[in-house]
């Protein structure tokens, strides 16, 4: 039979004394970094009683976060050993060797017997030597058995000293202090500055492993950014020193995944500048707390400097400030003690916290503003910068934030966000960096990929134990998934830098992160799988859980194959590009010196039918717009006001009565279009003199305007058809540079990047209904909207004129012979409807009057069915 053998951490001084004078019960005081879990390990494995002598052993953790990490370690070394597949929180050997552990910041419902315990970081569980005496020496009666207490040392006061203490009047009991410089293999210059910068006597506790008399009060100055001293090693050492977040103690050490991502932080200005670091995420993985304590760490690293923490609106940059960065600061007393010093002005006037806009560190100055609108800060020039919920900004707004670093010397931005669309938002700078994503180990067969590759098939549900499991691409289990590396798909976009490059000579650096929720140590595998099972928004779920960006088809109501559709059927009905026309709609989208044109007619059977599309790139675009109103005869064109309002202005002045600017976009409860020459006037209306009121304006509900329009997209037989998609070539303008193309499947790409998006408010549970634009501004499709409120100016006012019917059929001009003088109303009730989805086969369509009771218009039975299709038969 082969022989396994295993290595085990040769004991340095320190531990070896401690092993010498061991008795039954033992007591290890150590000092920071002294090796205290690598000795408890050692006793846990080959102690008198140790697993790999056969027995059973068990390990005791202060809480769930500490056990993960012990199991880790344990598991690191006896790995060729184990000989079962490890349940949750045992290890088994063979025979009726294992180890079993416990977190006992829950209630202990074990009463195994076990031959040795070992009980870690001892002084931070509350009461231990009570608990030592009803529940933890009864598990050691049937092998009476070992028992090994290992922590950095407290004060006399906690209960770890009274176990300390009973060395000196038990022979059972043996007690040993173990200093840090005992360890050899520490740094002794990490001793010796922490000598220098700590009071005595804290040093000589937290490093020389010695009691206290008292309880020993944070020092003033602990949370100073040190000399070379990283970001991910300063959260560490806050961590120790008691640092809080949402009143929790913040750990690090159980997510070696996560803490990559802290050693991401720059440190040096070299390593700063110009570096956009991208975390696309999950929810709930704590981005928001690391990107508090990573801009308290540049501002105080770089400063003086000005740090702007940006989000999508003013109430969150608010709350931010008051609710999350305020409690994180108070728990950090150097870093409040900066914040509330006296001015630097020598006026000895106290600064206090600042105000909910600007806070005040030392030499750095912290923004709290926000992306939509216009921002009160606007000027102020910046030398960091953060985003946070980066799913709710557009681009655009991000670049105009991004040009605050112009001026700066370091030039660094931060940003995180779950995800949300596919090529918008955070994955818009995700694809455009060097997207790192965690490809988890299997030590069984060696493979390396990242979990959402092959999701759903991660994970496995185990016969034995019915437990849900991780497994690798081959199917081994895996214990850990966070055991792994980091590989980036796009390495170039984030070279290394070259520091003899004069600063403005390097490139901007895109470091783009995706972290799914697999690398939690908070969920299980039964946790992510149980929500894919039961998940009624596919969307939320590949957001918030994988982190990644997900498109419902169910969101965007038209696909290529519609469009396909629709020339067909213009091909069939002879639609074709004009040059000329009369009597025509036409829509105009407008951005700055750019306007998209949208121009239809009427054809003899009712439907729509594009004639003419066109982007004009010009310094007065709607010059040439003026130029469409002629050349196009067109009756009706509708405008939106922004953001060239003066324009629009003229514009419409030039041609009286023919040209609408829609002026408002906000959701109507009755109408989906309220034209400004109507008779009915709301209140507001009224108010306004009628020589300051537009006549030729409109107000519409965008969202019910969207979705009618899209809709004439997608029925079988479609109300809009277009001519040969490459019969029409512009030229375009694309990053800069002219260049000439067919310009319908460039509309056609434009109204697939367009979602119509309904969300229900908790509060009011209402739906709220908007339409939303994924990865680009799709132009083609707004102006296509506005043709349309074009269209239905011409046939009729807040309503769209849907085609004729066909005539009566065969069947009911039997019925009006047979009936004669039976009114045509009951006679349309005789028609055999169309097949597919039409109104008379909607539950919305009252047969008595003949109207559409959602939208309140009257209709046939065999009209085509709208957006608000509901079939009045399941199944239908």
């Amino acid at each position: 039979m082969a022989q396994v053998r295993i290595k085990l951490p040769r004991p340095h001084h320190g531990q070896s004394r401690a092993l010498a004078a061991a008795s039954r019960f033992n007591v290890i005081a150590g000092g920071e970094k002294s090796g205290k879990t690598t000795l408890a390990i050692e006793a846990l494995l080959v102690g008198r009683y140790g697993a790999l002598k056969g027995y059973p052993v068990a390990m005791f953790c202060a809480d769930k976060d500490e056990l993960v990490k012990a199991k880790r370690r344990v598991l690191q070394i006896i790995e060729p050993l184990v000989s079962a597949p490890t349940r949750r929180n045992q290890i088994a050997i063979g025979g009726d060797a294992r180890i079993d552990f416990f977190s006992l910041d829950e209630k202990l419902d074990s009463w195994g017997q076990y031959a040795t315990i070992v009980v870690d970081d001892a002084a931070n569980i509350d009461d231990i030597d009570k608990l030592w005496d009803d529940a933890l020496r009864p598990m050691l009666a049937r092998y009476q058995g070992d028992a090994w207490f290992l922590s950095k040392p407290a004060s006399k006061k906690n209960s770890f000293w009274s176990l300390y203490a009973n060395a000196e009047t038990d022979a059972s009991w043996s007690a040993t202090s173990i200093p840090s410089w005992e360890n050899p293999h520490i740094d002794a210059a990490m001793i010796e500055k922490a000598r220098a910068e700590m009071p005595a006597a804290a040093f000589d506790q937290e490093w020389g492993a010695v009691f206290l008399g008292h309880d020993m009060a944070l020092r003033a100055s602990q949370m100073v950014v040190g000399e070379n001293e990283t970001f991910r090693q300063w959260c560490e050492r806050l961590a120790k020193d008691g640092l809080k977040v949402d009143g929790k103690p913040f750990k690090l050490d159980d997510r070696p995944a996560m803490a990559w991502i802290y050693d991401q932080v720059p440190s040096t200005l070299d390593e700063a500048y110009r570096l956009v670091l991208v975390l696309m995420k999950c929810a709930q993985v704590g981005f928001t707390v690391m990107e508090m304590l990573a801009t308290i760490y540049l501002g105080l690293r770089f400063g003086p400097a000005t740090v702007g923490m940006f989000l999508p609106d003013t109430n969150l940059a608010d709350i931010k400030s008051s609710k999350r960065f305020m409690p994180v600061v108070r728990t950090i007393p150097s870093v409040h003690k900066l914040m509330t010093m006296e001015a630097a002005d020598g006026s000895g006037r106290k600064q206090g916290e600042g105000n909910v806009r600007v806070r005040q560190i030392g030499d750095a100055m912290f923004v709290f503003s926000w992306t939509s609108g216009r921002a009160t800060t606007e000027s102020i020039p910046m030398d960091i910068l953060s985003y946070d919920e980066v799913q709710e900004m557009t681009l655009e707004q991000m670049e105009k934030t991004q040009e605050r670093l112009s001026a700066s010397d370091v030039r660094f931005t931060l940003m995180g966000s779950t995800a949300n669309w596919p090529d918008a938002d955070i994955h818009h700078w995700y694809k455009r960096g060097s997207q790192y994503r965690f490809h988890s180990e299997c030590p069984t067969c060696g493979s390396k990929k990242p979990l959402d590759d092959y999701f759903p098939n991660c994970v496995w549900r185990d016969p034995d134990t019915g437990l849900y499991r991780y497994v690798c691409p081959n199917g081994h289990v895996l214990e850990d998934v966070q055991r792994g590396e980091w590989i980036p798909d796009n390495p170039d976009a984030d070279p290394p830098v070259d520091a003899s490059v004069p600063k403005k000579d390097r490139p901007l650096r895109i470091r783009s992160i995706h972290f799914p929720q697999f690398l939690s140590p908070t969920i299980s595998a039964e946790e992510i799988i149980f929500a894919y099972n039961t998940a009624t928004d596919m969307k939320n779920f590949f957001n918030r859980k994988l982190g990644k960006p997900y498109l419902d088809p169910s969101q965007v109501p038209v696909n290529l194959e519609h469009l396909a559709n629709c020339v067909s059927h213009g091909k069939a009905a002879g639609v074709v590009w004009k040059s000329r026309a009369s009597g025509t709609y036409m829509g105009i989208d407008q951005m700055g010196n750019f306007n998209v044109h949208v121009i239809k007619e009427r054809l003899p059977d009712g439907r729509q039918a594009v004639v003419h599309i066109e982007e004009t790139y010009s310094a007065d675009p709607f010059a040439r717009s003026s130029e469409l109103m002629e050349q196009y005869g067109v009756a009706v064109c509708v405008v939106e006001i922004n953001p060239n309002y003066n324009d629009a202005k003229k514009f419409a002045a030039r041609h009286p009565g023919r040209v609408f600017i829609c002026d408002s976009f906000g959701s109507l409860k009755e109408d989906m279009i309220v034209w400004g020459d109507a008779p009915r006037l709301d209140p507001s209306d009224r108010r306004t003199a009628d020589d300051a009121r537009d006549r030729y304006t409109l107000r519409m509900d965008q969202y019910k305007c969207m979705q009618v329009s899209m809709s004439r997209f997608t029925a079988r037989s479609p109300l809009c058809l277009f001519p040969d998609p490459q019969g029409l070539v512009q030229e375009v303008v694309e990053k800069g540079q002219r260049h000439a193309v067919a310009v319908l499947p460039r509309m056609f790409h434009h109204f697939t990047k367009t979602a119509l998006v309904a969300k229900k408010d908790a509060e009011t549970n209402q739906y709220r209904r908007s339409v939303k634009k994924i990865g680009i501004d799709p132009h083609f499709s707004y102006a296509n909207m506005l043709c349309d409120v074009a269209w239905s100016r011409a046939h009729g006012t807040s309503m769209f004129i849907l085609p004729e019917g066909p005539k009566m059929s065969d069947q009911q001009e039997a019925v009006k012979q047979a009936m004669p003088g039976l009114p045509d109303q009951v006679i349309t009730l005789v028609r055999e409807l169309p097949a597919g989805e039409v109104c008379g086969r909607c539950v919305s369509f009252d047969p008595d009057t003949s109207r559409c009771t959602e939208r309140d218009l009257l209709v046939r039975p065999s009209d085509p069915g709208c957006a608000f299709f509901v079939p009045d038969e399941p199944g239908q």
